[in-house]
């Protein structure tokens, strides 16, 4: 059986249990040499005065003897022609000759010996009442001092686990306190003892790797920033000078519409990933105007909802604005409205902002409660989904982080809703 109790529990368990080991064999030790000796003693003693009767009796050749007689022991002769002597237990008369050991007479405790000879029969009984009720005190006060050395383990075991635990407590606190981006915090030097030397040493190593794994990662998001930015920038900041070339067809136009929605896509992506990819955000507190986020995603979409025969609206029941970057905000928006228009088949997918959420509500296949439960795992895919299980997952990563809340509701055949519900401290209603 596994004990899962905390470090200190089990150091004080493991004392208890040596002490009660300790104790209970060195009890049990005791208890028998106690009994040991006691029947030893008891048997000499009544031998020794029996078998000065019966060598009285002899030496007298039959005639009367003096008969121990006190109110510790008693002996009785009797006659085999005779009568039973006076007071005679009855039951002695069962007891076979040459016996030493215990009998119970009138409730009492007796220890008692016979020896027949060949005209009587000579009994000797010596009363154990006091001889148990000492044994019963010596009972008693060996359970007492069981249960102090007991009540000592407990203790003892509680400050020897609490001089076990202190460096480790330390350690423990020191580690809570630590943060990644501190790596020059050494703790292999602030601990002597060896075992929590070799653990705070290890523990330094790791941070040494944790930090060069910082380091490539700043790299890597602020080499990505600059990279991924600056072509897009130039490509939608070249769109607006080419929808006023006249020589574009209407084909061209949509191509470049096309083309301008897919790197504005992009952009927002970008910004998003960075968003997580760092844990200050990486990125300025800036107003965002939720309204103008949804209709713009909206814009962006409706062309290929009206390729798939879907009816795209976007509804503002309260304009908010919020302290995020428009790029993070679009995201969110962006793949739940491509979730909602990628399950939908023909009907109808809403874009609403009210005052306290922002809602995506389709008409589509909806979603079974058991996949509801998995939605936002990052790879995960429906039986009936044609994406690559990110999008979601971006969306709960990107709302944790803002202290969003995001809710789904649905149904087999009855559509879905999310609701991205917005924090109130956080809103600026317009």
């Amino acid at each position: 059986m596994r004990f899962d109790g905390s470090l200190r529990a089990r150091f004080v368990v493991a004392v208890f249990a040596l002490v009660f080991l300790i104790c209970g064999g060195f009890y049990f030790a005791v208890y028998q040499f106690v009994e040991v000796l006691e029947r030893q003693l008891m048997d000499t003693a009544v031998k020794r005065e029996l078998n000065e009767l019966v060598d009285a009796w002899r030496a007298g050749d039959g005639q009367p003897v003096s008969v121990p007689h006190s109110d510790g022991i008693r002996g009785f002769v009797w006659r085999h022609r005779a009568a039973l002597p006076a007071n005679f237990p009855e039951a002695l008369l069962s007891w076979p000759s040459g016996r030493y050991d215990e009998i119970k007479i009138d409730g009492n405790v007796y220890y008692a010996g016979r020896q027949d000879l060949p005209d009587a029969s000579l009994f000797l009984i010596l009363d154990l009442t006091e001889i148990e009720d000492l044994e019963a005190r010596l009972v008693n006060i060996a359970y007492g001092v069981i249960g102090t050395a007991l009540l000592a383990a407990v203790l003892m075991g509680y400050w020897l686990s609490y001089l076990v635990m202190k460096p480790v407590s330390r350690l423990a606190r020191h580690l809570a306190e630590l943060k990644p981006e501190n790596g020059n915090v050494r703790l292999g030097d602030q601990f002597g003892d060896r075992e929590i030397g070799l653990i705070a040493a290890a523990v330094d190593r790791y941070q040494d790797r944790i930090a060069q794994f910082i380091g490539r990662e700043r790299a890597f998001t602020d080499d990505a920033s600059h990279e991924l930015r600056t072509p897009l920038a130039v490509v939608l900041s070249a769109v607006p000078l080419l929808k006023d070339d006249t020589a574009l067809s209407p084909l061209g136009l949509e191509r470049l519409a096309r083309l301008e929605r897919a790197a504005r896509q992009m952009h927002a992506m970008i910004e998003a990933l960075l968003f997580l990819a760092r844990e200050d955000g990486g990125w300025r507190s800036e107003p965002c105007a939720l309204d103008e986020v949804m209709r713009d995603i909206s814009d962006s979409f409706q062309q290929a909802a009206q390729e798939q025969g879907i009816d795209l609206v976007c509804h503002i029941v309260q304009p908010l604005t919020v302290q995020v970057p428009p790029g993070v905000a679009a995201s969110v928006v962006g793949n739940l409205l491509s979730n909602a228009l990628q399950h939908t088949g023909k009907g109808r997918v809403e874009l609403r902002l009210e005052s306290d959420r922002m809602v995506v509500q389709d008409t589509g296949i909806g979603i079974g409660v058991q996949e509801q439960l998995r939605i936002f795992e990052r790879g995960y895919r429906g039986a009936r989904s044609q994406g690559r299980g990110i999008g979601l997952y971006l969306v709960q990563r990107i709302c944790e982080r803002l202290d969003w809340t995001v809710h789904v509701h649905s149904a087999p055949g009855a559509g879905t809703r999310f609701d991205v519900v917005l924090p109130l401290a956080a809103l600026t209603k317009i």
